[in-house]
């Protein structure tokens, strides 16, 4: 028990219990962006939960790791699917990420290891449709997109995608076990900096969102 508690205790699980409980106080379950962002955070809870049970028992927690990233990833592209100008090839877009998935859990990486490509051709979904969607509201001058509480929101986890990707798409240990400065790994401080900031990003988001329906 010692163990399971120390598990769950480190910064970066602690920082997604308090945004989950900070969401759950805060948002509202009938509106639809709070309510794809409480299941984004609960899939992010249950799976730092199951990981440190998995752990705990010393077992694999590689397919439990692939399916949390098919459902996160998708949460996000749906969220960001629907507030795009070009819906449809937004949606389009997610439903090719889901069959890529699935065919990736199933034929070609399997269960067995974590489906790394999974997790960047998710992410670069996710950023090339933010990056367009970005550029042709900057075009149109919808400066207010650009101040919008929402927009804080489909920011959050770009940073997260971005350097995850960029460590994932090596595929290597060599580079994730990499010593950066004494005994902290380069894979170590990459998650810590863009946990810090995608999760900065979505308590920003959540907070506003509370001050404005108290300011109701």
């Amino acid at each position: 028990m010692v163990e399971f508690i120390y598990q769950f205790s480190k910064p970066l699980k602690i920082l997604v219990l308090l945004t989950l409980l900070f969401a759950l106080s805060s948002l509202k379950w009938k509106n639809i962006t709070h309510r794809f962002l409480l299941l984004i955070l609960l899939v992010c809870f249950f799976m730092e939960l199951t990981n440190s049970i998995l752990l705990f028992y010393s077992k694999s927690i590689v397919l439990e790791s692939t399916i949390g990233t098919i459902l996160h990833h998708g949460l996000w592209l749906w969220l960001l699917a629907r507030n795009a100008v070009f819906q449809k090839t937004a949606f389009l877009l997610l439903y090719a990420f889901l069959l890529f998935a699935i065919a990736s859990l199933l034929f070609i990486d399997g269960t067995q290891k974590f489906n790394y490509y999974t997790f960047v051709v998710g992410a670069f979904l996710y950023i090339i449709i933010f990056i367009y969607e970005s550029s042709y509201r900057l075009r149109k001058e919808s400066f207010d997109f650009f101040l919008s509480n929402t927009y804080i929101l489909l920011t959050a986890p770009v940073l997260f995608f971005f350097g995850l990707s960029f460590m994932f798409g090596f595929n290597s240990k060599n580079v994730t076990s990499f010593l950066l400065f004494g005994h902290i790994k380069l894979y170590t401080f990459i998650t810590y900096f863009v946990n810090i900031v995608y999760y900065s990003l979505i308590n920003i988001y959540i907070y506003r969102e509370k001050k404005l329906k108290n300011g109701e």
